[in-house]
């Protein structure tokens, strides 16, 4: 059927109109700057309401704004995002509440992460296309974001995430993180360019460990049955200025964006008591490995 040049014109309304809706229960978004840029004076408003999920921005002109909320709305959260191989051609802000604070410019390593903390349950961010002479020109902003609950009760936030977890925390993350290993750490490399600091951690026992095949490694692949000469490779925040120690340890954490990222590192002797006391007093929220 033939489309006169006035039905063109409002299916191609309509379609945007549709598309400019907030969809709160969306985790990917994907769309193009030269016609939304074109009908929306500029700034393309984006609504995701997920835990995780990527944002791909082709030929990016004008800016996108951008509203992060966990599925569990009003919850405070940190989000963290990484932008994707070969993205290229627009800048991400955090919009504060007086100004827009730069997360990651064009120049910066793709396979960097950062993290910021929610405000009132979200986190917007402003993401803003580099100028380009060629509006024709192949490029895509992409990006991934995974949002991690923050306790209330605990008043956890980024400014702590480097001090050691209390005795409830530990109680927690043994049951609900993604990979829980016991081992030595063998070597630190501090990542300037990542800003991370990597521990080459020698594996004694596995008690929980989710997607095996992607821990970074140095050495054989690890099976259930891991003898002590099994590597991999975790990281902390460079900020949290790790040091070494002797002893085994008990690491746990969680997959962000790909990373293996540390939330507890306790002594194995630390662990231990924390272990009894939890027996003694019924406070276990599951079965608590030696």
């Amino acid at each position: 059927m033939k489309l006169t040049l006035f039905s063109t014109i409002l299916l191609l309304f309509a379609s945007f109109c549709e598309a400019g809706r907030p969809n709160l229960d969306n985790c990917d978004w994907t769309g193009s700057g030269t016609l939304e840029m074109a009908l929306s004076r500029g700034v393309q408003p984006v609504y995701l309401r997920c835990n995780q999920g990527t944002i791909r921005w082709h030929y990016p002109q004008g800016a996108l704004r951008i509203v992060l909320q966990s599925r569990s709305a009003g919850s405070p959260f940190s989000a963290c995002i990484r932008r994707s191989k070969g993205s290229s051609g627009a800048r991400i802000y955090l919009a504060g509440k007086k100004k827009l604070i730069l997360i990651f410019n064009s120049e910066d390593p793709v396979d960097l992460v950062r993290c910021v903390t929610s405000e009132e349950g979200r986190v917007t961010l402003y993401v803003e296309a580099d100028p380009i002479s060629d509006l024709l020109r192949r490029t895509t902003a992409e990006f991934s974001y995974h949002l991690k609950k923050v306790s209330r009760r605990s008043n956890e936030s980024l400014a702590d995430e480097c001090q050691p977890c209390s005795e409830e925390q530990l109680l927690h993350h043994y049951c609900s993180s993604d990979f829980v290993l016991q081992g030595k750490v063998t070597n630190l490399f501090h990542n300037q360019r990542l800003q991370v600091t990597e521990l080459t951690v020698r594996i004694s026992k596995i008690h929980r460990a989710n997607e095996l095949q992607k821990f970074p490694r140095i050495s054989n692949d690890i099976t259930e049955t891991v003898t002590p000469s099994k590597y991999v490779i975790l990281q902390r925040p460079l900020k949290c200025g790790t040091k070494a120690g002797s002893g085994e340890y008990l690491f746990l954490g969680k997959w962000i964006l790909g990373n293996p990222s540390l939330d507890c590192v306790p002594r194995i002797t630390e662990w231990k008591k924390v272990r009894r006391k939890a027996l003694q007093e019924g406070s276990n929220q599951c079965l608590l490995n030696l």
